[in-house]
C-alpha cells in the first residue's frame, strides 16, 4: 500500500513541476538577418557594448528579440534567473516569449554594466 500512495504523490509532484516549467518560454538562437539595420518594435539591438533601449514595453504573450550587432558576444540574462540566452554571437539573435505580466530586469553576463528591463503589460 505505501507504494501506491507514493506513486500518485510522485505523479502529482511531477505534473506540478512540469506546469511550473511550462510557464517558461522557448528560446532560440537565429540568424540576425537585417534586424541590425531594420529592427522591429520588439527588437533590442546590442551595439557598442550597450542594449539599444534601457526599457522595452510589450504586451503579454509578445516575443522580444535581442540582436547582436556588435563585434563581441553578449547575453540577455535575467536578473532573477527567468532566462539566460547564453552567449549571443555577433550577427545572431535570441528570441524569448513573455507570458507573464511584470518588470523583468536583465543584464549581459560577460559585461554586467550592460543593463535593461523588459516591461510586460
Amino acid at each position: 500500500m505505501p507504494i501506491r500512495r507514493f506513486v500518485p504523490a510522485a505523479l502529482v509532484l511531477g505534473t506540478t513541476l512540469a506546469g511550473c516549467f511550462s510557464e517558461r518560454s522557448t528560446v532560440t538562437e537565429t540568424p540576425a538577418g537585417d534586424l541590425c539595420t531594420n529592427p522591429t518594435a520588439r527588437t533590442v539591438r546590442i551595439q557598442n557594448f550597450a542594449f539599444g533601449v534601457t526599457e522595452i514595453r510589450v504586451a503579454r504573450g509578445s516575443q522580444v528579440t535581442w540582436v547582436n550587432c556588435d563585434s563581441q558576444s553578449h547575453s540577455s540574462t535575467s536578473d532573477t534567473d527567468a532566462w539566460d540566452s547564453g552567449l549571443i554571437s555577433p550577427n545572431t539573435s535570441f528570441t524569448r516569449t513573455f507570458d507573464q505580466v511584470g518588470r523583468f530586469p536583465y543584464h549581459c553576463e560577460p559585461h554586467p554594466g550592460m543593463r535593461a528591463t523588459v516591461v510586460v503589460e
